[in-house]
């Protein structure tokens, strides 16, 4: 790991330690010596930080450019993010995203695409899909709860909530046809959305129950394969 994002990770986790609590749930899942595409649900903009000092893997994730503005940039990049132009292809974003995938890192990636307004994990965004066929990733799933109170970056510095972080049981994508279409990408992209709300409770979701294993087509637990 670079010396900024200990730095980084270390004053985060300083604040919640003095000010909040912070509580990280199976992390045993975490597979150890290699790159993983971590999935999360998206509630505020401290999720980033959280779930990257969750994995505890030094972390690379997309932010859309409209942040990358003075003096948060710098805050940013600390913590190893790139720009991408939100609602349209990006191919840079995408071939930057590929060359993560190495020497032990965490490509983090909120495949909602935004933060929900009301807690409720929504749609998620084919990206995903796309990077974890491409690379035969390892997909960690991750249900972050309690971060919506962190309405600003002020925040960052006294963060009075607790937040607890659930970790999935890691998992790849399987059964692939040879002819591949949207139909398909939807498919799997739904199923990544299933496996991160099974982490959550029932009043961060529309659907109340959990998703069983024999329910997925498209995706195994690492193990099962």
């Amino acid at each position: 790991m670079s010396k900024l994002f200990k730095f980084s990770e270390f004053a985060l986790n300083t604040t919640f330690n003095i000010f909040g609590k912070i509580e990280v749930l199976g992390s045993e899942n975490i597979p150890k010596n290699q790159s993983v595409i971590s999935v999360s649900n998206h509630l505020s903009i401290i999720d980033p930080p959280l779930c990257a000092s969750a994995v505890g893997k030094e972390a690379r994730f997309l932010a859309k450019k409209e942040l990358f503005k003075f003096p948060i940039n710098i805050f940013l990049k600390f913590y190893g993010a790139f720009p991408i132009n939100r609602g349209k292809a990006d191919l840079k974003a995408f071939q930057w995203s590929k060359k993560q995938l190495n020497n032990n890192n965490s490509l983090l990636i909120f495949p909602e695409g935004t933060r929900s307004k009301n807690n409720i994990i929504k749609k998620g965004y084919n990206g995903v899909t796309f990077l974890a066929i491409e690379n035969n990733s390892i997909i960690l799933p991750l249900g972050i709860i309690g971060s919506e109170k962190c309405k600003n970056y002020f925040q960052f510095l006294w963060p009075k909530m607790k937040v607890v972080i659930n970790v999935g049981k890691p998992f790849k994508i399987i059964n692939l046809p040879k002819e591949k279409n949207k139909i398909l990408y939807d498919k799997i992209t739904k199923e990544i959305m299933q496996r991160i709300a099974n982490l959550l409770p029932e009043s961060y979701k529309n659907h109340k129950k959990i998703i069983s294993e024999n329910d997925f087509t498209y995706t195994k637990i690492v193990g099962k394969i």
